[in-house]
């Protein structure tokens, strides 16, 4: 059955960044993913739109975001694992990752 409120969640772009909206806007947000390619196995490849949820508690082997001291373009950049990296703040578990293809 195809479904007929996809317009509820038109694509919208913001920030650099690609993402839907009419979702819940608290606690999630999404940034594109490098290319280092750690996480193929995941389905993550360069520029995959990775949703973080903020609320979601660490858990070993899940992805998990961590903010780290490296600043490019003024910003601390963000770094995915699945394990704790120590001296890095936890930001969220990647709970979506969604790749373009074209």
């Amino acid at each position: 059955m195809i479904r007929d409120d996809y317009h509820r969640h038109p694509l919208v772009f913001a920030h650099g960044v690609l993402g839907f909206e009419g979702y819940p806007q608290e606690g999630l947000f999404a940034v594109p993913a490098n290319g280092d390619n750690n996480f193929l196995l995941y389905g993550i490849v360069e520029h995959s739109l990775l949703i973080v949820d903020q609320k979601q508690p660490f858990e070993m082997e899940k992805l998990n975001m961590f903010q780290t001291d490296t600043i490019i373009q003024g910003k601390k950049q963000l770094k995915l694992s699945l394990t704790r990296l120590k001296g890095f703040p936890y930001v969220g578990r990647v709970i979506m990752a969604i790749s373009r293809y074209d």
